[in-house]
């Protein structure tokens, strides 16, 4: 599986690696992007930032590359993607988003990834229930404490 996560020059990003140990990982970000290849990722180029074609250009880049899971982590990415889910489901394409998109600006100190419900990472030792959550996608920051979940995204330009 070929997964392509969004703000690739962020430590946010690098961190994501390790929820999709065994999968193709490609780090993208807008402007200049490092030429580095690891075992682990590598970095590519998504073009210039235009917040009126972001859906666009990041389907463009999913079908150049060969990408079967986006995880968009720039807030405007979120934004613009929630609203053309069917286009990218219409190319197989998999997006890491919530259904009903609740940007929460409540940040917690661990972190989970979700896709269709199933728990598939977590930075935490815990009980957490992943069928508590059903049809939840994307990667969220988690209070151990009160269950309480916020969509991880990072600031735009």
């Amino acid at each position: 599986m070929k997964i392509l996560i969004t703000g690739g020059k962020t430590a946010t990003a690098l961190k994501l690696t390790k929820a999709f140990d065994g999968s193709e990982i490609l780090l993208g970000d807008y402007g200049d992007m490092p030429n580095i290849n690891t075992n682990s990722y590598s970095f590519v180029e998504l073009g210039s930032w235009n917040t009126e074609v972001l859906a666009h250009n990041l389907l463009t880049k999913c079908l150049d590359y060969g990408v079967d899971v986006l995880l968009p982590l720039y807030e405007a990415e979120i934004i613009a993607l929630s609203k053309s889910m069917v286009l990218f489901d219409e190319f197989g394409l998999k997006v890491l988003l919530p259904e009903n998109l609740l940007l929460n600006s409540t940040k917690f100190k661990d972190w989970c990834v979700f896709e269709n419900g199933n728990l598939i990472y977590a930075s935490f030792d815990g009980d957490f229930k992943a069928d508590e959550q059903s049809g939840l996608n994307g990667v969220y920051t988690f209070d151990t404490e009160t269950k309480a979940l916020a969509l991880i995204s990072i600031a735009n330009f």
